[in-house]
């Protein structure tokens, strides 16, 4: 789940010492905070925005929606720091010189609680609200099966939800069924949303909500990952984008994109296909062409993207390449137009050029959303010429986006970190941004390492409604002009 806040200021540099005075360490900002949900695991992102000379916001990924409470952290093992913010930890602050800063919690509060006072926030969260789960997974994961109950856990997220009043919510494995039920509620306290289901009949989606008060919605895509003539992209897994201006500085727009790939551990090389395809479409969607200068908007990514740190998806995001030899892909991604570059070729061909590359009628993706996308005579000749044979199907995949992690993934101690428990305690949500000049990264939300994991037993729990953890940052927006 990714939740977004967002909040005007006069002085950002006063703004960021109000808050690491407010015993910020808790919870994101919260009146101004917009969050993305995954419906199976519950990931929360949230991201603090605040906009004056300069916007700050955080982001806070929250795979579950998860809080301890103090006396949950009592039981946890000596390794534990004793000021978590959430299931995480504390903020560090990534502007100190020498070393980094925790942005530290009042004394006087509890886990759990929420200070009132905070306007910025951009949480991320992936959290499970299908009721179906079996005996085995109950078995398995070790829960009570009074924990597995939508009804409990939808008190406990919706609760979380409201206490850290995001301003940009996303969400992933949302169940359609609850749209006009739990979601429902978000559209009652000031919220637009906008859902994307998966492809064959499945039931559940991604969703992305924002506080209708702070932000407009110029533009949102959807991505199916389902192509009917690429036979590696025969699942029906999707992506959902947004491109948001705050109302305080309409001429500053930028992207907010989550997605859930593929669990399968077998199937790296699906993942691998899926996030070239929505690399694509963000490649697509984010350029602006209009403005004196051209180039990509402020991008931040979240989601499940089902992937560890040493995964090929994640070496393909941290390093904008990766080797694919070892994946045998024999697809023919010409007949969808997706280079190895992550980037559709009518729009690397039409990008210099000035034109509109941003319709979704100049691609050749398959959506049951929108009519029939183009594929003309002369795109097709340009696409089979044996100048462009070379940008398909190498062995080596890349991307354009100036994309960075949020997090280390890995602690300067040499711990892994972790956001949620699959047969062991392992990462597979992220938020990634773009190094773009305008959107510098401030802090981010301490996530726990491994080890300090293994004293929360199985989720979701009595406390916790969702199975991942939180994870949040803190970024600033500065202000540009862009041609909408």
């Amino acid at each position: 789940m990714l939740c977004i806040n967002f909040v005007p200021a006069e002085d950002s540099a006063a703004a960021a010492v109000a808050l690491r005075n407010s015993s910020l360490a808790m919870q994101l900002c919260l009146n101004q905070v917009t969050i993305v949900f995954n419906l199976e695991t519950m990931f929360l992102y949230s991201v603090h925005i605040v906009v004056p000379s300069a916007t700050k916001f955080k982001v806070w990924s929250y795979q579950n929606i998860l809080h301890f409470s103090k006396n949950r952290y009592k039981q946890m093992n000596n390794q534990a720091p004793s000021n978590f913010h959430d299931v995480g930890g504390d903020y560090i602050d990534l502007t100190a010189t020498d070393s980094e800063e925790e942005w530290q919690r009042g004394s006087g509060e509890t886990f759990g609680s929420v200070v009132k006072d905070r306007n910025r926030s951009i949480i991320p969260s992936n959290f499970r609200t299908w009721e179906p789960i079996t005996e085995k997974k109950i078995a398995s994961d070790g829960c009570y099966p009074r924990n597995l109950k939508w009804k409990k856990r939808s008190k406990l997220l919706y609760d979380e939800i409201v206490n850290l009043g995001p301003d940009i919510l996303c969400l992933q494995e949302v169940q359609a069924t609850h749209l006009n039920t739990f979601f429902s509620k978000f559209e009652n306290i000031g919220y637009h949303g906008v859902f994307k289901q998966k492809t064959g009949n499945k039931f559940d989606g991604c969703a992305i909500y924002f506080k209708k008060s702070l932000f407009d919605m110029v533009d949102c895509l959807n991505v199916e990952f389902l192509q009917p003539q690429v036979p590696i992209l025969n699942r029906d897994n999707i992506g959902l984008m947004v491109k948001l201006v705050p109302r305080s500085s309409p001429n500053c727009p930028f992207i907010v994109a989550t997605t859930h790939l593929l669990y399968n551990p077998k199937r790296t090389d699906v993942r691998l296909a899926q996030i070239q395809v929505f690399l694509a479409e963000i490649d697509r969607f984010a350029y602006d062409n209009n403005s004196k200068e051209s180039g990509h908007l402020p991008i931040i990514l979240t989601g499940d993207l089902n992937s560890t740190p040493d995964s090929a998806v994640i070496q393909l995001l941290d390093n904008g390449r990766v080797s694919t030899s070892t994946f045998h892909d024999n697809s023919d991604w010409q007949k969808i137009g997706v280079t190895n570059k992550c980037q559709h070729l009518s729009v690397h061909l039409k990008r210099g050029t000035g034109q509109n590359v941003a319709d979704c009628n100049t691609v050749k993706l398959y959506n049951s959303d929108y009519s029939l996308t183009v594929s003309s005579k002369d795109y097709d000749e340009e696409s089979s010429q044996e100048e462009y044979s070379k940008l398909f199907n190498s062995n080596v995949l890349e991307h354009q986006l100036p994309l960075t992690s949020v997090y280390k993934k890995i602690k300067s101690d040499g711990q892994l970190e972790a956001t949620t428990f699959q047969d062991f305690w392992i990462t597979v949500d992220y938020i990634y941004f773009s190094r773009h000049r305008h959107l510098n990264l401030l802090e981010r939300l301490r996530l726990p390492t491994a080890a300090e994991c293994q004293a929360l037993g199985r989720l979701p729990n009595d406390v916790y409604g969702s199975d991942h953890l939180a994870l949040g940052a803190v970024f600033e927006l500065k202000p540009f002009k862009c041609s909408l």
